[in-house]
């Protein structure tokens, strides 16, 4: 009997082995396929882009004439929104994929990291949290390099990258703290121009075609094309982007906002009271810093189009406080 159950536990440890190797496997080859298939897809997104735009100032107009129904200047401001927010999505959505997220391999990183060990000093108190940090995860042995909080291994990229959000394969790049600001007004403008795309081609087809069955049917369809594709498009934005923007409000980011989460559920589970999130600065300061904009009107220049990445060292610390170093 004892050497039945002892062939059973080994058959099991075997499967469990086998099961372990094959997820590894799986793992490996949805890393290859988002590192195959991200050149396709970002260039799919330009086009869609592009499509839209194209579509919603070209075509819509051409059902009814709008300019002896006192609508020109309607169609106007329509043309002058869709198009520069088409123009700036497609800017924001090149510079994500062409800025790195940041590595604590980076010149600022490197200071911002000696800065933290001055802070922290040199006596034995400040190695036993070095080596805490060590075994909580603060080193990856992957990069064989030092992690301060929020920075995280992309296993797509293979490389660390400071305050990751996620990997986005629609820009084939991960967004961290050196891009976000056009990943997030990706989003935004996307966002601002598909609402409008989509509500003048509802407006003109339902409201202003009085006999839809003497139109053309490539101008109907391409109209219908721009309110149905442009709504997806939006209803898909909008919930990300609201999703982001609350992220952003609290200083956190979608992997860390689930580590806190697991923390908070745990330290209930324990009847112990939940840890208080450490880099929140409040929502005007951890928006300034997330965009870069600290000037007096950044309420209004978080969103325009900049070349220059973000210049903060994106090196953060809960023990020394919520400000990046």
């Amino acid at each position: 009997m004892r050497h039945f159950a002892l062939a059973i536990r080994l058959f099991a440890m075997g499967v469990t082995a086998r099961l372990h190797a094959s997820f590894e496997r799986l793992e490996r080859a949805c890393e290859s396929s988002l590192r195959v298939c991200g050149p396709g897809l970002f260039a799919f997104a330009e086009c869609l882009v592009a499509g839209v735009a194209y579509a919603t100032l070209a075509r819509t107009s051409t059902l009814v004439d709008v300019h002896s129904r006192g609508l020109s200047v309607v169609r106007r401001v329509v043309d002058a929104v869709v198009g520069v927010s088409a123009l700036n999505c497609a800017f924001n959505h090149a510079m994500c994929a062409c800025t790195s997220g940041g590595s604590p391999k980076d010149a600022r990183a490197r200071r911002a990291l000696a800065r933290a060990d001055c802070e922290r000093g040199d006596d034995r108190e400040s190695a036993r949290r070095t080596a805490r940090a060590v075994a909580n995860g603060g080193f990856c042995e992957t990069c064989d390099d030092v992690k301060p909080d929020m920075c995280h291994h992309c296993s797509v990229c293979r490389k660390c990258v400071l305050k990751m959000d996620h990997h986005c394969p629609w820009v084939m790049n991960c967004v961290g703290a050196r891009n976000y600001r056009y990943f997030f007004n990706f989003i935004f403008f996307g966002c601002v121009g598909c609402a409008f795309a989509a509500i003048w081609a509802a407006y003109v087809l339902l409201f202003l075609v009085e006999d839809i069955e003497r139109v053309p049917y490539d101008k109907v369809r391409d109209v219908i094309y721009v309110a149905v594709m442009a709504g997806a498009i939006f209803l898909a934005l909008a919930g990300l982007g609201a999703w982001q923007a609350y992220l952003v409000t609290i200083g956190s980011t979608t992997i860390d906002y689930y580590d806190y989460k697991d923390l908070v559920n745990a330290a209930k589970a324990r009847g112990m009271p939940a840890p208080k999130w450490a880099f929140d600065q409040g929502w005007v300061k951890n928006w300034q810093e997330t965009f870069d904009e600290h000037g007096k009107y950044w309420f209004a220049t978080w969103c325009l189009p900049r070349i220059r990445a973000h210049q903060g060292s994106g090196v953060y610390y809960a023990e020394i406080g919520p400000m990046a170093l």
